[in-house]
């Protein structure tokens, strides 16, 4: 029994019989159609860049407050006793404890990138994002770019200037403190601090405001987050905003985030080695050791 072959009228595709019965619309427009009519997400701007940026500042001075608050209730459980200023100042578990929190508010941080750069999972994360595959001469800009600003820190140092910041006192607290700091400054903080910073935020301000106010924005919140850290030492701080300027300018140029998470990790690879090969100095601990543990978190 042969079988009647229909045409669909708007495209021409041959409709089968077997498949679609009588009324059946064309799969090919159907799919087309849907395409179109479907609502997509709109990508974001600048508030919502704000909020993000804003939301990742919370957690990560959050975290060390909330996770040293639970280290202290359990040691007053188990001691039956509230520890003092002083005792908690060489509490290095305590000192700990607050540095690796940030590896938690690091991790929700990514996790509200996402959601955002995702509209909730009905986008694609790298593609939204402009994450980009960079061309063997970008990589190699991003590598030179990282050489380049830790040969400028260096100068900075030596000529504009300075005196001992909050982290580096935070630093001479014991060697696992520097172990913990240099794991976070290389394993998170650059995809992290990229994905806010160069990736949303830069992202919602460009399409609002254009590339020129993007640049300065970003520029200047990527470096008001770490002044506290390095306050009083101008080298330290001209460090910051320059590496900040040269990250934000790479981003738009190249159009794509990996190029700046690539230089970010270099640059903080070179600093954690060079902590960590430092020779281990021992200090008196101090009255402003508890300040410094809540400040310094965020320069990671």
């Amino acid at each position: 029994m042969s079988s009647i072959t229909t045409y669909c009228p708007t495209c021409g595709s041959a409709l089968d019989p077997r498949e679609f019965g009588y009324g059946a619309g064309c799969p090919r427009c159907s799919a087309a159609s849907y395409s179109v009519s479907q609502r997509q997400p709109r990508l974001w701007g600048t508030g919502t860049g704000l909020l993000v940026w804003f939301a990742s500042v919370v957690l990560t001075v959050g975290a060390p407050i909330v996770f040293g608050l639970l280290y202290l209730i359990m040691k007053m459980i188990r001691t039956g006793q509230l520890p003092d200023s002083q005792t908690l100042m060489q509490d290095l578990g305590f000192i700990l404890i607050s540095v690796g929190s940030t590896l938690p508010a690091h991790l929700l941080t990514l996790l509200i990138c996402w959601l955002v750069v995702t509209s909730r999972g009905r986008m694609p994360f790298l593609q939204t994002i402009s994450w980009g595959q960079p061309s063997r001469l970008e990589w190699i800009y991003a590598i030179m770019l990282a050489g380049l600003m830790t040969g400028a820190a260096v100068v900075f140092e030596r000529f504009l200037p300075s005196r001992e910041t909050d982290l580096e006192k935070l630093l001479k607290l014991g060697y696992s403190v520097r172990v913990m700091v240099a794991i976070l400054a290389v394993v998170t903080a650059p995809l992290v601090e990229e994905v806010v910073y160069r990736g949303v935020l830069y992202a919602g301000i460009e399409r609002d405001w254009g590339k020129g106010a993007g640049v300065v924005a970003v520029t200047l919140l990527f470096a008001l987050v770490h002044v506290p850290q390095y306050w009083g030492s101008v080298a330290a701080i001209t460090a910051i905003v320059s590496l900040s300027l040269a990250l934000t300018l790479l981003r738009a140029w190249t159009g794509k985030l990996l190029p700046c998470v690539v230089a970010h990790f270099v640059y903080n690879g070179i600093q954690a080695a060079a902590l960590l090969a430092a020779p281990q100095e021992t200090t008196q601990q101090n009255q402003a050791v508890f300040m410094i543990v809540w400040q310094s978190i965020i320069a990671i």
